[in-house]
């Protein structure tokens, strides 16, 4: 067996998914979203070609929270996914809360616009690879990001002996940015336009759920669906209930 472990750096997912295949001027923020889980077993799936022993380990996804004074709506939507994520089997959200410089005052010097920005969650995905890899807890590393900050830990967890592969979105044309290594061929996973569309989240997460009749599920599906919360929320707009 070959324990494949997913690093996702959402941020950098989402914002490179949205240069890529979306206009981010025009696009609703939900667009560059995407379901954790179901891009992990895209990726395990892909590498079966090559290595059919693989089995997905963990699932790891880092991001930032907003704070709930300066963004309610934004914490609030954060937390309603993150809490999705968390319900699902090997996924394991790794969080940290945003820092904000404020960017505009009033007369009397008080902050009354603020830019928010991740700060520690490219050190904590780096210090979990390696830890992971010194712990012998995955075989090869899957690491969805474009932030050359990380190549240090690449570097690490390659010493330690594990193999680590890269993800990249893959524009209509050409070829898009991804991470690379002197001296040393990283496998990339090119993920294309098709690829998104399977794995992409178009949820609101600041709407508030609310919990779907059974009724309103029967007259969507037919009959009562599975048991499979992306599905609901990928097909019933608005209706939300990941404990079916």
């Amino acid at each position: 067996m070959t324990r494949v472990t997913v690093f996702i750096d959402y941020q950098n997912a989402y914002m490179r998914a949205r240069a890529t295949f979306g206009g981010p001027r025009k696009d609703p923020y939900t667009f560059g979203q995407i379901y954790p889980r179901r891009l992990a077993i895209l990726l395990r799936a892909k590498g079966a070609q090559v290595d059919q022993a693989r089995q997905l380990a963990q699932v790891r996804v880092y991001r930032g929270e907003p704070d709930g004074q300066r963004s309610p709506i934004g914490q609030a939507a954060c937390q309603r996914q993150v809490s999705l994520w968390a319900g699902q089997a090997r996924v394991i959200p790794c969080i940290r809360p945003l820092q904000y410089r404020a960017t505009s005052r009033n007369r009397a010097g008080k902050p009354t616009r603020w830019e928010a920005r991740e700060k520690g969650i490219d050190v904590l995905l780096a210090v979990d690879m390696v830890k992971g890899a010194m712990r012998d807890d995955y075989d090869v590393a899957v690491l969805v990001s474009e932030d050359s900050d990380l190549l240090p830990a690449v570097e690490a967890v390659v010493e330690v002996g594990k193999r680590v592969e890269v993800v990249a979105w893959r524009p209509d044309k050409g070829w898009g940015p991804r991470l690379r290594l002197p001296k040393l061929n990283l496998w990339c996973h090119w993920l294309d336009r098709a690829d998104f569309d399977r794995v992409r989240d178009d949820t609101d997460y600041a709407r508030p759920a609310r919990r779907a009749s059974r009724t309103e599920l029967i007259e969507r599906f037919g009959k009562l669906p599975p048991v499979d919360p992306e599905r609901l929320r990928a097909e019933i707009d608005g209706i939300i209930d990941p404990t079916l």
